[in-house]
C-alpha cells in the first residue's frame, strides 16, 4: 500500500519544518494494548517514574499490577504544562462493555475539557493483531472524528535493534499501514531512554501542536464524545425496538399458527369420525341389499317380491346418498390437507424471510462502526438463537406434516378398502 510521506520527527538530516507556536498546555491520552509500553511512554514524556509507582487521586483502586482504570499525571515539559492520561488495555482486555464505557468517560473527564491528542502507543515489536483491534475499536469508542486528533507513537525499548520509522512502516503489517493512513500519516518514534530535554520529546510535542493547529477544534471535546455516546444509544434503542417488534410479530404469528393447527386437528378428527360413520352405514346398507337380493331370488310370492324390490331400491338410494356424502367428505378432507400444506409453506417462507431480515440488519449494524464489541456479541448470540429457533420450528412443522400425512394415508386406505368391498359386492 502506497503511503504519503509520514510526519516523522528527527528521522531525516534535513532542516526541521516550521511548526506552530508552542501552546502553554497539552493534554495527551495514551492508548494501546501494552500496559508497560504506555507506562514507559508516559514516564519518558514526563521524565518521571510515577506511572505504576503510586496511586493517583483521580484513579480507582487497582486490583492487579495491570492498569485497571485510566489515571492521569502532570508535569512541566519544554516550557509546557503536560497532562498525560494512561488508559488500560481497551483493545484486547476482558473489560465488560459497561466497564469499558465508564472508563472511556473517565478518560475524557481526566483530560477535560478534552485531550489535544490521542497517542496510539505501539511497540516496535507489536503483538499480532494489535493494529487490527485498534482500527476496529477507535471509532467504536470515540467516533470517526477521533482520527484527526490521533498520532501513532512507536516506542523503542533499550536493548532492541535501532530501527527508523521508515523501516517500521515498510516492514509493518497492512493493518499498521491502514492505521497510519487513518491518522493522517502522523507518527513518531520514541526511545524510552529519551529525556524531556532531548530533542525527540520536543519534536513530539511540536508535532502534536502542529496537528492541533490544523484541526477545526483544538482538542477532542467531551461534547464530541457525548455525541458518539448519543449515536450509540440511539442505535441501541432502535435495535431494541426492532427486536421487540419482531418478537411481538413472531409471538402473534405463533399464536395464530397454534390456533389454525388446533382448528385443522379438530376438523380432521371430525372428518375422520364422519368417514368412519359413513363407511359403517354403507357396510350396513350393503348387507341389507345383499340380504334383500337373496330373499328376492327365493321369494315366489309376486306381491312380496315387488315389495322387496321397492325396499331394495330404497336401500340402494340410501347407499348412493351415503357414497356421495363420503365423496364430499373426502373432497373436503383433501381441500383441508392442501390448505394446511399451503399454510405450512407460507409459514416456512415467513420464517426464512424473518431470518434473512435479521441477517441483513446484523450486517448493516456491523457496518455502522459505532457499536461496541459487547453489543455486537449480543447480536451474534441473538442471531444464533434465531437460527436455532428457525431450525427447531422447521423440524416441528415437518414432524406435524408427517403425522398429518400418515393420518391422511390411513383414511385413504380405509376409503379404498370400502370402495373395494363395494365393488366386490356389486
Amino acid at each position: 500500500m502506497d503511503l504519503a510521506a509520514p510526519n516523522m520527527g528527527g528521522e531525516s538530516p534535513g532542516p526541521a519544518p516550521a511548526v506552530s507556536p508552542a501552546v502553554s498546555e497539552l493534554r495527551l491520552v495514551l492508548l494501546g494494548g501494552s500496559t508497560a509500553g504506555k507506562r514507559a511512554a508516559g514516564n519518558t514524556i514526563l521524565g518521571t517514574e510515577e506511572f505504576g509507582r503510586q496511586a493517583s487521586t483521580h484513579t480507582l483502586t487497582h486490583t492487579s499490577t495491570e492498569t485497571q482504570h485510566s489515571e492521569s499525571r502532570q508535569g512541566e515539559v519544554a516550557g509546557r504544562r503536560v497532562t498525560v492520561v494512561e488508559t488500560p488495555d481497551w483493545f484486547c482486555s476482558g473489560l465488560s462493555e459497561k466497564d469499558l464505557r465508564q472508563d472511556v468517560g473517565l478518560c475524557v473527564r481526566l483530560s477535560a475539557p478534552g485531550p489535544h491528542a490521542f497517542l496510539l502507543v505501539i511497540p516496535v515489536e507489536p503483538s499480532e493483531g494489535e493494529e487490527r483491534m485498534m482500527l476496529e475499536k477507535m471509532e467504536d469508542m470515540f467516533g470517526e472524528g477521533c482520527w484527526g486528533h490521533t498520532l501513532i507513537l512507536f516506542t523503542h525499548a533499550e536493548g532492541l535493534r535501532e530501527r527508523s520509522v521508515e523501516e517500521l512502516l515498510q516492514t509493518g503489517s497492512q493493518e499498521l499501514q491502514q492505521l497510519v493512513e487513518k491518522c493522517g500519516n502522523r507518527c513518531h518514534l520514541l526511545r524510552v531512554k529519551d529525556r524531556p530535554s532531548d530533542t525527540k520529546i520536543t519534536q513530539l510535542l511540536e508535532k502534536i501542536e502542529e496537528m492541533v493547529s490544523g484541526n477545526r477544534e483544538s482538542f477532542y471535546s467531551s461534547e464530541t464524545y457525548q455525541e458518539a455516546e448519543k449515536q450509540l444509544r440511539e442505535i441501541e434503542r432502535r435495535i431494541q425496538k426492532e427486536r421487540e417488534v419482531e418478537d411481538r410479530k413472531l409471538m402473534e404469528e405463533r399464536e395464530r399458527r397454534e390456533e389454525l393447527d388446533k382448528h385443522v386437528q379438530e376438523s380432521l378428527k371430525k372428518m375422520e369420525g364422519e368417514i368412519q360413520q359413513h363407511e359403517g352405514e354403507i357396510r350396513t346398507l350393503n348387507d341389507k341389499t345383499t340380504e334383500l337380493e337373496r330373499k328376492m331370488e327365493e321369494e315366489r310370492d309376486e306381491e312380496k317380491k315387488r315389495e322387496m324390490e321397492r325396499q331394495l331400491k330404497k336401500e340402494i338410494t340410501q347407499k348412493e346418498e351415503m357414497e356421495r356424502k363420503l365423496i364430499r367428505v373426502r373432497e373436503k378432507r383433501e381441500r383441508e390437507r392442501r390448505e394446511m400444506e399451503e399454510r405450512h409453506s407460507e409459514e416456512m417462507e415467513e420464517l426464512r424471510e424473518s431470518y434473512e431480515r435479521e441477517t441483513r440488519a446484523e450486517a448493516e449494524r456491523n457496518l455502522m462502526k459505532i457499536i461496541l464489541p459487547e453489543l455486537q456479541k449480543n447480536i451474534s448470540i441473538t442471531k444464533e438463537k434465531m437460527e436455532g429457533e428457525f431450525n427447531r420450528q422447521m423440524e416441528e412443522k415437518n414432524r406435524e406434516m408427517e403425522g398429518l400425512l400418515e393420518t391422511v394415508h390411513k383414511l385413504s386406505r380405509l376409503v379404498e378398502e370400502a370402495d373395494h368391498q363395494r365393488s366386490l359386492q356389486s
